[in-house]
């Protein structure tokens, strides 16, 4: 069992969730970090993978800059955006409350005991040729199900990990 969550950075937005049985996705769209959370603890899946950046850039112990400098990038998202791929750095402005979310949730679910990995489901699908998922009824839910199939195919030993000293996002071979 596999979990993928697009979240969403506040919690009344929609957050898309799928759980990945190997053969079927479940997918539905949550707000609430208790709704999130509700359907870790129910499924228990092996491996949560999360769209959203899940640390801070290295050096940095917040988003004041007055405290930590301008550094809004990290090195792991360089290493992606090097590859060819697109996403939005956890210090862009938009990026900040979806950053701090992200890594409550990945804290909440770890201390529970939950593997828990860094997906970027846009990335994935460009690499497995994947448009959507016949199942999702929306745009976050089948971003939550590329990330459930990433985390399935991390479980198999088919990812490669982008790593730095400040995070390591997870990607289809």
């Amino acid at each position: 069992m596999f979990a993928g969550i697009d979240l969403a950075a506040l919690e009344k937005n929609s957050t898309g969730a799928a759980i990945y049985d190997g053969s079927g996705f479940e997918c539905s769209t949550l707000h609430e970090d208790r709704e999130i959370l509700g359907l870790i603890f129910r499924y228990r899946p092996s491996i949560v993978a999360i769209d959203a950046p899940l640390s801070l850039p290295f050096g940095r112990c917040c988003f004041d800059d007055e405290c930590c400098g301008p550094r809004k990038i990290r090195v792991c998202d360089r290493m992606l955006i090097s590859m060819g791929f697109r996403l939005f750095p956890p210090g862009f402005s938009f990026m900040k409350q979806l950053t701090l979310r992200g890594i409550r949730l990945r804290e909440m679910l770890e201390v529970e005991g939950f593997k828990v990995i860094e997906v970027h489901p846009r990335t994935s699908k460009r690499i497995l040729r994947l448009e959507n998922f016949g199942d999702a009824k929306n745009v976050h839910e089948s971003d939550a199900c590329a990330a459930a199939l990433t985390a399935c195919l991390y479980g198999q030993g088919k990812c490669r990990e982008i790593t730095g000293p400040d995070g390591t996002i997870v990607i289809p071979l």
